[in-house]
């Protein structure tokens, strides 16, 4: 099978590097034509020369499965732009944080299936030809259509792509309600982008007892939507995954620390805005969150 990958991203790129590793063929799309050698170091710390000929959205329609590892403000933008170029039997997998942007990606592709995936695994870019390997994590992933089939049961009738994503993602579970998982990520990642952000911290340093209160306040606030909108939910386990991960990732920046860092548009509409959007619905006071957000998106005015 042939995977195709849009943006070399930290994501975008170990993506490159699994491919490469496994001597599984692939093809990623950047935003220059000009050929690179991916320097990408791996968890082992074993350093591997890619040689990449980036190609366009116009070469991949004999792509089986396509990869956007890219930031979730610019999912909607960039499957508009690639769908002139995509037949129906191709497989899209979105790989982002945040949640707000399934409904308008099946809406731009009613006949192709389209699977979510979220993953902890996590990669370092210090630049454009450079990706570090940082750390393990699970990958979630779930068919949010069917395409065509669109009446179908949201189960694979594809073992070879399935078990092509899965040897590329592993360690990886799948699921028949994907949402549960996304919910569960968006949780975390709710707790730790925009305090880490915020503080300009390392993850790692979030398990310090000044932060306890406001972690806490914010997993509360998560579950109660959460439960709101119909997924399961309790806020003791929801902080006691916050400071697994928190552990688990103690060494690393978050994305959201490097956005803001480095003066980039962050993905907090879609982390704490989508709780906030989802709490208006449901009539939840969510002041935490809302402070969050508007704390961000304040810092991200002055760029």
């Amino acid at each position: 099978m042939k995977l195709a990958i849009v943006g070399n991203g930290a994501i975008g790129n170990l993506l490159a590097l699994k491919c490469h590793i496994q001597q599984q063929e692939f093809s990623l799309v950047t935003r220059t034509q000009q050929a690179f050698t991916l320097v990408a170091t791996d968890i082992l710390q074993r350093a591997h020369n890619i040689q990449i000929q980036p190609s366009t959205f116009s070469q991949l329609n004999n792509a089986d499965i396509i990869v956007l590892p890219v930031k979730a403000y610019q999912i909607a933008d960039t499957v508009a732009e690639l769908k002139p170029h995509l037949c129906a039997e191709q497989t899209l997998v979105l790989l982002h944080n945040g949640m707000g942007v399934i409904e308008a990606v099946k809406t731009l592709l009613p006949n192709n299936p389209i699977i979510a995936a979220t993953t902890s695994h996590a990669a370092y870019k210090p630049s454009t030809t450079t990706m570090f390997e940082t750390g393990l994590g699970m990958c979630h992933l779930g068919y949010i259509a069917r395409g065509q089939n669109s009446a179908a049961p949201l189960i694979s009738n594809d073992t070879n792509r399935d078990a092509l994503l899965t040897s590329l993602l592993t360690p990886c579970c799948w699921h028949a309600d994907i949402e549960q998982a996304l919910w569960d990520k968006l949780a975390i990642n709710a707790v730790i982008n925009p305090l880490t952000a915020l503080h300009q911290i390392k993850n790692g340093q979030l398990a310090q007892s000044q932060y306890n209160a406001i972690i806490g306040e914010i997993c509360l606030e998560t579950a109660n939507v959460m439960t709101a909108c119909g997924f399961s939910a309790e806020a003791g386990i929801l902080i006691d995954r916050v400071k697994q991960v928190i552990e688990a990732t103690s060494v690393n920046y978050s994305s959201m620390y490097q956005d803001i860092a480095h003066k980039r548009q962050s993905e907090i509409v879609f982390i704490n805005g989508y709780i906030c959007q989802q709490a208006q619905i449901h009539g939840i006071n969510v002041p935490v969150n809302q402070n969050l957000l508007k704390r961000i998106t304040a810092l991200e005015a002055h760029y």
